[in-house]
């Protein structure tokens, strides 16, 4: 399973994942979420809040430009966290690892800082999502 994770002190975020591209859709899906008419996301029966769920489409949205061959349907596999490890802007950029390095792209930084204060992570990138 793959892995993505942020640590920058004592506690981190860490999403175990496993995401399959299919090229074309399969019309029987029943889990089938539609980004734009030709980009599609199965969840596979994966349940996660809404929050998470908007994260993840964003990051989705955020590698159009760099899909090739459509129609595409992207299916979750796996998905695993520990919600003590976990905060929902970490889909954005666990989709983004996803496919920048199945793709043999290099990985676009992260911007990302941990406010004590607010006891958290900051993605200032993703203040508009």
């Amino acid at each position: 399973m793959n892995r993505f994770t942020i640590l920058k002190t004592s506690w981190g975020i860490a999403i175990f994942y496993e995401i399959k591209e299919h090229i074309n859709l399969e019309k029987d899906l029943i889990d089938i979420h539609k980004i734009t008419p030709q980009v599609f996301l199965n969840m596979n029966n994966k349940i996660i809040d809404d929050v998470s769920f908007k994260y993840l489409k964003a990051g989705i949205e955020s590698i159009l430009p760099y899909i090739k061959n459509l129609p595409i349907n992207f299916t979750v596999e796996k998905l695993e966290y520990n919600i003590c490890d976990y905060q929902p802007e970490g889909m954005y950029y666990m989709f983004r690892k996803w496919f920048f390095e199945n793709h043999n792209m290099e990985t676009p930084p992260i911007n990302v800082y941990y406010d004590k204060e607010l006891n958290k992570y900051i993605f200032p990138d993703l203040a508009n999502i």
